[in-house]
């Protein structure tokens, strides 16, 4: 009973519908700062670009809840290109009035394509294709993002829109819709400092959620914080335990061609969540 509970809750956390798999974050950047463009974005802002980068990450998130995530970063021709699989296990749910357990999956296929449209204006169109098992009962949904953004060499501005798409098969009659999300996001470097600031804002049902971060870099090191707004909706009350509620912390480290990058997440009632990726440069 008590995965159910949390289960709901992570619901209210990410969106009121069953697709929530697509509001996951699929590694630590994005667990950290809530934009799944950040790496991307990082590259462009510092200069550097990689040819060929295959990745993994490990989410965790309380009583048992994972996510593995495999992604492959590629370019042909102009054409950035990124592929990833993305599988989420909210574990074993039992009914204790019932004794009856199932479990609940969902896998996540994703293609990205980015180019340059103008100058410095870039454009990304991302699509998703979810499956989603609940017991004996699945469901699938096909789902796009779509953004533009402008590049002025120390500062990226972005504008998105996020799971536009259609539901392909229901797990009942009754169709949801999908989490819809629009909104901006900033990717900033001061001259002549070290640091990376990051700003994105995006509105869900009315409902807006800021997150800001900052990334100190250290050579081959660097260390990022951040706050998310969405926090707040999960006070208990206690300024002790509410004080860090939303708050997240990670730590990258290079070391020839690999990169590892560690996360925290401070979810208050809740419990964390923590995140480990291992980046490898193939070229």
């Amino acid at each position: 009973m008590k995965k159910i509970f949390l289960l709901i809750f992570l619901s209210f956390y990410f969106s009121n519908s069953s697709y929530n798999g697509l509001l996951f974050p699929k590694n630590t950047f994005e667990l950290l700062t809530n934009n799944s463009n950040y790496s991307f974005y990082q590259d462009i802002i510092l200069s550097t670009q990689k040819n060929d980068l295959a990745s993994t990450s490990y989410l965790n998130y309380p009583n048992s809840i994972s996510a593995n995530y495999i992604s492959y970063d590629y370019y042909i021709s102009n054409l950035s290109m990124k592929s990833s699989i993305q599988i989420i296990d909210y574990g074993n749910i039992e009914d204790s009035s019932s004794g009856y357990s199932f479990d609940s999956m969902d896998y996540i296929f994703t293609q990205r394509f980015s180019s340059r449209l103008y100058n410095k204006i870039f454009s990304s169109l991302e699509m998703n294709y979810l499956y989603s098992k609940i017991d004996n009962f699945n469901s699938s949904v096909f789902a796009t993002k779509l953004d533009f953004f402008y590049n002025t060499d120390e500062m990226i501005i972005e504008i998105f829109i996020d799971n536009y798409g259609k539901v392909l098969n229901s797990y009942t009659r009754y169709i949801e819709d999908l989490p819809k999300l629009y909104g901006y996001s900033l990717l900033f470097k001061p001259k002549n400092l070290n640091v990376l600031l990051s700003l994105k804002q995006e509105c869900q049902n009315n409902v807006y959620n800021f997150n800001f971060n900052t990334e100190l870099i250290l050579k081959n090191n660097s260390i990022i914080f951040g706050y998310s707004s969405m926090g707040k909706n999960l006070y208990y009350g206690d300024f002790n335990d509410d004080f860090f509620t939303g708050t997240s912390i990670g730590f990258k480290t290079k070391y020839k061609k690999f990169q590892i990058i560690l996360g925290y997440q401070n979810l208050g009632p809740l419990g964390n969540s923590s995140s480990f990726s291992l980046n490898h440069l193939i070229n």
